[in-house]
């Protein structure tokens, strides 16, 4: 039995109520209400023929104008409140995700202040800058696509440390392996060392106790 139009739209607004996806997934813009239904690219197997579920992200009005003169074959683009979804829409959207698209699509994206589409920017920038993300696919990173699609990027790297050992930041599966190793040297050389400890003035001499004297018969 297909589901109700009322149960798709449940499952968009708790995906929409998620804090990844408060804000549109290329701009500044708060309380996105457009979706886009990214095709994956040829290197994580979409745009082949194949049947592979696109990955949904929450963008903003003005972005949606870019994302659909993309064509269908990069996006697909609805309205969260005014279109009719298929079920096969909203498990896209469940397959995505702000952060899942922007981990795959702004992999490569310098760090550099005003390269993302800024607060209030012209619909010329904007429209650059979405198709170098998508279309031209100028931060794609086919490694980190692969690893995300797979789930690996959703585990957590952030365990609680503990009282033993200190943070160490690390920026990659390898550093992190060097960085736990150091620790454990370095707990392993200080549980060896012997520590001379003050003497314990409560463990010195003390008086011989008074004789006392025989009680008489």
């Amino acid at each position: 039995m297909a589901a109700s139009q009322s149960d798709l739209k449940r499952r968009l607004k708790a995906l929409m109520n998620r804090k990844e996806n408060q804000v549109c997934a290329d701009c500044p813009e708060k309380q996105p209400r457009w979706a886009s239904l990214i095709v994956p690219p040829p290197e994580l197997g979409g745009r082949s023929g194949k049947d592979v579920t696109p990955i949904g992200a929450f963008v903003c009005l003005e972005c949606s104008g870019s994302h659909r003169r993309l064509g269908v074959h990069i996006a697909f683009v609805r309205s969260i409140n005014l279109d009719q979804w298929k079920e096969k829409e909203v498990v896209a959207m469940e397959n995505g995700g702000n952060s899942k698209v922007n981990a795959i699509f702004e992999a490569r994206l310098p760090n550099v202040s005003g390269l993302k589409i800024q607060a209030g920017a012209d619909g010329r920038t904007r429209e650059r800058y979405i198709r170098d993300k998508y279309e031209r696919r100028k931060y794609f990173d086919a490694v980190a696509g692969a690893v995300v699609l797979s789930g690996g990027a959703e585990e957590s790297d952030d365990s609680e440390s503990s009282d033993e050992e200190e943070e160490v930041p690390v920026r990659s599966s390898v550093s992190r392996a060097t960085a736990a190793a150091k620790l454990r040297a370095q707990n392993k050389g200080t549980s060896k060392m012997k520590v001379k400890l003050p003497p314990n003035n409560n463990n010195s001499k003390r008086p011989p106790k008074p004789h006392r004297a025989p009680a008489p018969a």
